[in-house]
């Protein structure tokens, strides 16, 4: 064993990208002793050291914009591109700049292994200091890119920093990418551990629960639901009304465990993000996933997850009023509880892949 440090770059778009990070992290800090720094934005660097607090300095926590991602029009889920564009070509102008600090910092550390999530901020990192450079991802932006229609400058440009990676490891549901040549490994879905006694006593607190999410990187207002007297979870940017008795529950943003709480819920209704999905299909939930048009992760997670009989949609404007018999009707009619039995958390095989391709 050695400990040398292991430099991830995780998406600063969303949570979903941090907290799959964190389950890699969290097994490598637990079963080798590697150093670990860990760039991101400060909203999920924030989340981060409070779910890391345990492996106090073996974790070196670094504040910067790695990604763009998406961006939406205010109070939606759809994608605002004129906005998506002019933040793009900003920071992709600071590129050289982001990337100059990030190797003056780490040149001087043992480090075996830059692994990015998808961020180009990272990539490039770790070709400069000539490591070994590893992508874990379900897709690149490049094919979201292209699916919105945003300029050939762009997706070029991303295009010629992810053909830098030695290896990409793809996650289940990866989106097709024919244009993208380097080597591949597949795996299927990761999360952070469940605890059962956590999840036991969230249920024995408030009983039958639903949870609603629409991720850390998108707000939504004034969602109504119908037919519920149960416990309603819900993450921070939801405003949720209920016309029976139910209790809502609002987990407030610095809650480290909402996994959990998903764990506990009968049902999970939230935006096709895969980080979502992941949690829900591990611990063997109803899910329900929200269409959104001009993402194509979205559309093509929704698509396939239908087709494998493990999840159900509703679309976007569905929100506003949200029957919650007629949800429970359709995940009866279409949801196979015996297909939710095949998935199981991958997460070794990913330490067991990062062993097998790091430069010592």
């Amino acid at each position: 064993m050695n400990n040398k440090w292991l430099a991830f770059y995780a998406s600063s778009h969303g949570f979903g990208h941090m907290t799959r990070c964190l389950a890699i992290i969290e097994e490598l800090l637990e079963t080798t002793d590697h150093l670990i720094y860990l760039a991101s934005g400060a909203f999920q660097n924030s989340f981060a050291r409070v779910y890391l607090a345990r492996f106090g300095d073996r974790v070196t926590y670094r504040d910067i914009r790695t990604e763009v991602g998406l961006v939406n029009k205010d109070n939606s889920l759809q994608v605002d591109i004129p906005r998506l564009e002019h933040e793009l070509t900003d920071f992709m102008a600071g590129w050289d700049t982001a990337v100059a600090a990030e190797v003056a910092i780490l040149r001087d550390l043992p480090v075996a292994c830059v692994i990015s999530d998808i961020s180009a901020i990272g990539i490039q990192v770790g070709e400069q200091l000539g490591v070994r450079n590893i992508g874990i991802a379900n897709f690149t932006w490049c094919e979201q890119y292209e699916f919105l229609s945003l300029s050939d400058t762009i997706i070029d440009r991303f295009r010629e920093v992810y053909a830098k990676l030695d290896l990409l490891i793809e996650y289940d549901l990866m989106l097709p990418a024919p244009k993208l040549t380097v080597p591949r490994k597949q795996i299927c879905f990761i999360c952070r551990r469940f605890d059962s006694d956590r999840i036991a006593a969230i249920k024995e607190q408030y009983g039958p629960s639903i949870f609603i999410t629409c991720g850390k990187s998108a707000s939504l207002l004034n969602i109504q639901v119908d037919n519920y007297d149960g416990t309603i979870f819900t993450t921070s940017g939801i405003n949720i009304t209920a016309t029976a008795n139910a209790n809502i529950v609002q987990l407030p943003v610095e809650t480290f465990d909402t996994h959990n709480y998903l764990a506990a819920s009968d049902i999970v209704i939230a935006k096709a993000g895969w980080g979502t999905i992941s949690e829900a299909l591990l611990s063997k939930r109803n899910l329900v996933l929200i269409e959104r048009e001009g993402v194509l992760e979205d559309t093509e997670n929704i698509n396939e997850l239908k087709r494998r009989g493990v999840a159900v949609s509703i679309k976007e404007t569905e929100l506003a009023r949200i029957d919650m018999q007629a949800i429970m009707d359709l995940i009866a009619e279409n949801i196979v509880r015996e297909n939710l039995e095949a998935y199981e958390n991958t997460v070794k095989k990913v330490i067991h892949i990062l062993s097998l391709n790091r430069h010592y």
